[in-house]
């Protein structure tokens, strides 16, 4: 019994694994240092743009100003809108039409070619007075005209009647529609006068 406890006792033993040597860190990488810092240049000097890189952004800033002079994406906004609450079934018939309103409207001889007609106007100035009390505060005022995308006045009363408010919102949607259309006519009559001058002299 003796010689085969002891061969079970050998046979159970465990063989622990030699000790882990630490090995040194390695050290950090060198950072890299960008060339241009060691050799000394001097780091204002100019960089010279090529002539064809020089024309293209010409011609980027050049349409920038144009586009943003005469507000042309602020005008299509307002003709696309025209055509989708007209849901005409010729828009190009009916676009062509409305431009013809446009100038003759530009010109002081026909009406406003709005985009909210009197019944829209109407309708939001009684949903901020529904109880038809007759006068709105400073603050519906305020909220009416941003609801219908308008600058709001400077200077509002404490309380204006709803008469007041429509009228208002008359005028300023009239008069918006009205600077919109003669967004850079005076920089072309400008420019206009310039070369005048500039080919007398």
């Amino acid at each position: 019994m003796e010689p085969n406890m002891a061969a079970e006792r050998t046979s159970t033993s465990f063989d622990f694994p030699p000790p882990l040597k630490l090995e040194s860190m390695s050290s950090p990488d060198a950072i890299s240092v960008c060339q241009c810092l060691l050799s000394g240049d001097d780091s204002t000097k100019e960089i010279e743009v090529p002539q064809r890189k020089q024309r293209i952004f010409s011609v980027v800033s050049r349409t920038e100003n144009y586009l943003r002079e005469r507000r042309i994406p602020e005008l299509v906004r307002f003709l696309l809108a025209k055509i989708m609450c007209s849901n005409a079934r010729n828009p190009v018939t009916y676009l062509q039409d409305l431009l013809d309103d446009c100038m003759i409207f530009r010109a002081g001889i026909g009406p406003a070619p709005v985009l909210f007609e009197q019944r829209h106007l109407e309708a939001v100035v009684k949903s901020f007075d529904p109880s038809g009390r007759g006068w709105v505060s400073t603050g519906q005022v305020r909220r009416a005209y941003i609801t219908l995308g308008l600058p709001p006045p400077e200077h509002i009363e404490e309380r204006i009647s709803t008469a007041e408010l429509l009228e208002g919102l008359k005028e300023t949607q009239e008069r918006e529609l009205l600077s919109l259309l003669c967004a850079g006519i005076e920089t072309y009559e400008h420019k206009q006068d310039k070369n005048r001058q500039e080919s007398k002299s």
